[in-house]
């Protein structure tokens, strides 16, 4: 019977110490997480040559601008069309096919053929 209480003991050791180690890593984890977004958002500055304070604040500012256009109605859709953004594929359709769209290529005089005399 002993065999089986020290062999218990051990283990609950064990368990005792990983326990420990998880939660000393999970708060260096926390450390890195929090470090990695203040980097993040320096390089976000950085990228749109700002300072860090004001780009909280065109970050801020663009939200509530968000917000009060999503109040007004629009929907995220409509947002994006009025931003140039949205479906790849309707952006490619504006330009695929000029000539079906004019019928003819563009010409300086008013024949159809401008080789035909």
């Amino acid at each position: 019977m002993g065999i089986y209480t020290e062999k218990r003991d051990q283990l609950i050791e064990k368990i005792n110490g990983l326990e420990k180690r998880i939660a000393s890593d999970t708060a260096k984890k926390k450390t890195l997480e929090d470090k990695l977004k203040e980097v993040s958002r320096l390089a976000m500055a950085e990228e749109y040559n700002c300072k860090p304070r004001e780009l909280d604040e065109i970050i801020t500012s663009e939200h509530q601008l968000l917000e009060k256009l999503r109040a007004s109605g629009l929907s995220d859709e409509e947002l994006l069309k009025l931003v140039g953004g949205g479906n790849t594929d309707n952006e490619k359709s504006d330009t695929t096919d000029l000539a079906a769209d004019f019928g003819q290529q563009m010409s300086f005089t008013d024949k159809a053929n401008p080789y035909e005399d």
